[in-house]
Protein backbone atom coordinates (compact mmCIF):
# COMPACT_ATOMS: atom_id res chain seq x y z
CA UNK A 1 0.00 0.00 0.00
CA UNK A 2 1.48 3.26 -0.79
CA UNK A 3 1.10 6.58 1.38
CA UNK A 4 -1.01 9.01 -0.22
CA UNK A 5 0.84 12.02 -1.61
CA UNK A 6 -2.02 14.50 0.55
CA UNK A 7 -0.55 12.59 3.91
CA UNK A 8 3.34 12.42 3.61
CA UNK A 9 3.86 16.03 4.73
CA UNK A 10 1.60 15.40 8.01
CA UNK A 11 3.91 12.21 8.77
CA UNK A 12 6.84 13.96 8.09
CA UNK A 13 6.15 16.97 10.15
CA UNK A 14 5.09 14.38 12.54
CA UNK A 15 8.51 13.00 12.52
CA UNK A 16 10.29 16.09 13.33
CA UNK A 17 7.90 16.94 16.56
CA UNK A 18 8.38 13.64 17.64
CA UNK A 19 12.04 14.59 16.90
CA UNK A 20 12.00 17.61 18.29
CA UNK A 21 10.58 16.67 21.94
CA UNK A 22 13.19 13.98 21.78
CA UNK A 23 15.86 16.62 21.44
CA UNK A 24 14.30 18.71 24.27
CA UNK A 25 14.00 16.11 26.91
CA UNK A 26 17.39 15.10 27.01
CA UNK A 27 18.68 18.63 27.10
CA UNK A 28 16.38 19.12 29.80
CA UNK A 29 17.34 15.89 31.57
CA UNK A 30 20.86 17.16 31.15
CA UNK A 31 19.77 20.15 32.98
CA UNK A 32 18.35 18.38 36.18
CA UNK A 33 21.32 15.92 36.68
CA UNK A 34 23.74 19.18 36.67
CA UNK A 35 21.59 21.21 39.42
CA UNK A 36 21.30 17.83 41.07
CA UNK A 37 25.21 17.77 41.04
CA UNK A 38 25.21 20.75 42.58
CA UNK A 39 22.69 20.26 45.41
CA UNK A 40 24.47 16.88 46.06
CA UNK A 41 27.96 18.92 46.40
CA UNK A 42 26.39 21.87 48.66
CA UNK A 43 24.97 19.11 50.73
CA UNK A 44 27.58 17.10 51.14
CA UNK A 45 29.81 20.45 52.59
CA UNK A 46 29.92 20.51 56.48
CA UNK A 47 28.43 23.93 58.07
CA UNK A 48 31.26 26.56 58.76
CA UNK A 49 31.13 26.76 62.89
CA UNK A 50 28.91 29.80 64.55
CA UNK A 51 30.42 32.33 66.70
CA UNK A 52 29.04 33.27 70.37
CA UNK A 53 27.25 37.05 70.38
CA UNK A 54 30.44 38.97 71.52
CA UNK A 55 28.45 42.15 73.55
CA UNK A 56 26.07 41.03 76.58
CA UNK A 57 22.65 40.78 75.81
CA UNK A 58 21.18 44.23 76.59
CA UNK A 59 19.10 44.91 79.63
CA UNK A 60 17.12 47.92 81.35
CA UNK A 61 17.08 49.54 84.86
CA UNK A 62 13.98 51.56 86.18
CA UNK A 63 15.96 54.85 86.97
CA UNK A 64 13.61 57.10 89.57
CA UNK A 65 14.51 60.64 90.54
CA UNK A 66 13.60 61.43 93.71
CA UNK A 67 13.90 65.34 93.53
CA UNK A 68 12.10 65.55 90.42
CA UNK A 69 9.83 62.61 91.26
CA UNK A 70 9.88 61.33 87.86
CA UNK A 71 10.80 57.31 86.97
CA UNK A 72 12.21 56.68 83.46
CA UNK A 73 13.49 52.79 82.00
CA UNK A 74 17.18 53.16 80.77
CA UNK A 75 19.10 50.66 79.40
CA UNK A 76 22.39 49.58 81.61
CA UNK A 77 24.56 50.04 79.50
CA UNK A 78 24.62 53.63 80.05
CA UNK A 79 26.22 54.89 83.62
CA UNK A 80 24.64 57.90 85.79
CA UNK A 81 27.57 60.46 85.17
CA UNK A 82 26.17 63.19 87.32
CA UNK A 83 22.85 63.14 89.86
CA UNK A 84 21.69 65.67 91.93
CA UNK A 85 18.49 66.69 94.15
CA UNK A 86 17.44 68.34 91.04
CA UNK A 87 19.15 66.70 87.71
CA UNK A 88 20.51 63.54 86.47
CA UNK A 89 22.51 62.80 83.60
CA UNK A 90 22.93 59.20 81.80
CA UNK A 91 26.32 58.88 79.36
CA UNK A 92 27.38 56.14 77.19
CA UNK A 93 30.64 54.26 76.79
CA UNK A 94 32.07 57.21 75.26
CA UNK A 95 30.98 59.95 77.76
CA UNK A 96 28.41 61.37 75.21
CA UNK A 97 25.18 62.51 76.42
CA UNK A 98 22.19 60.06 76.08
CA UNK A 99 19.60 61.16 78.69
CA UNK A 100 19.30 64.38 81.01
CA UNK A 101 16.80 64.59 83.32
CA UNK A 102 16.23 68.46 85.22
CA UNK A 103 13.27 69.96 87.13
CA UNK A 104 13.17 73.87 88.53
CA UNK A 105 10.59 75.93 90.35
CA UNK A 106 10.05 78.44 87.53
CA UNK A 107 7.22 79.72 85.76
CA UNK A 108 6.24 77.16 82.68
CA UNK A 109 6.08 79.63 79.06
CA UNK A 110 6.02 77.60 76.11
CA UNK A 111 7.94 78.90 73.38
CA UNK A 112 7.38 79.27 69.56
CA UNK A 113 9.90 76.25 68.52
CA UNK A 114 7.98 73.91 70.65
CA UNK A 115 5.21 71.36 69.47
CA UNK A 116 2.75 70.21 71.95
CA UNK A 117 2.83 65.95 72.03
CA UNK A 118 1.53 63.34 74.60
CA UNK A 119 4.74 61.27 76.30
CA UNK A 120 2.83 57.65 77.55
CA UNK A 121 -0.49 58.62 76.65
CA UNK A 122 -0.40 60.89 80.52
CA UNK A 123 2.29 63.72 80.38
CA UNK A 124 1.62 66.10 78.27
CA UNK A 125 4.70 67.60 77.47
CA UNK A 126 6.76 70.57 74.74
CA UNK A 127 9.12 69.19 72.52
CA UNK A 128 12.12 70.51 70.87
CA UNK A 129 14.04 69.28 68.75
CA UNK A 130 17.96 69.79 67.71
CA UNK A 131 20.68 67.85 65.91
CA UNK A 132 20.49 64.18 67.36
CA UNK A 133 18.43 64.92 70.67
CA UNK A 134 14.92 65.84 71.68
CA UNK A 135 13.97 67.69 74.55
CA UNK A 136 10.54 67.28 76.58
CA UNK A 137 9.51 70.17 78.89
CA UNK A 138 6.22 69.80 80.74
CA UNK A 139 4.78 70.78 84.43
CA UNK A 140 4.98 68.68 87.04
CA UNK A 141 1.48 69.03 88.74
CA UNK A 142 2.36 67.67 92.44
CA UNK A 143 6.08 69.65 92.79
CA UNK A 144 4.72 72.22 90.88
CA UNK A 145 8.19 72.19 88.88
CA UNK A 146 8.76 72.47 85.34
CA UNK A 147 10.37 69.13 84.30
CA UNK A 148 13.03 68.49 81.33
CA UNK A 149 14.22 65.88 79.85
CA UNK A 150 16.64 65.42 76.81
CA UNK A 151 17.09 62.43 75.43
CA UNK A 152 19.67 61.11 72.26
CA UNK A 153 17.25 59.71 69.03
CA UNK A 154 18.35 56.73 69.63
CA UNK A 155 16.94 56.16 73.12
CA UNK A 156 13.83 58.04 72.40
CA UNK A 157 11.15 55.50 72.19
CA UNK A 158 12.33 53.68 75.53
CA UNK A 159 11.96 57.05 76.87
CA UNK A 160 8.50 57.95 75.26
CA UNK A 161 6.94 55.04 76.29
CA UNK A 162 8.26 54.80 80.01
CA UNK A 163 8.88 58.10 81.53
CA UNK A 164 5.80 58.26 84.05
CA UNK A 165 5.25 60.88 87.41
CA UNK A 166 5.86 59.45 90.81
CA UNK A 167 4.30 60.31 93.89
Amino acid sequence: MLMSRKSAPYVFLAFLVALLLFIVGIRYGQHVERINKTVSYLISIPPSPTTAPTSSPLSFVDFTHIGCKISVVVPSELTKSKESSSSAVFSDKEGALALALSCEKKPFIMSEKELSVNLNKTIRAYETKTGDTVSYRFYHTNTTQVVTVTVRNEFLPLVQRSIAITQ
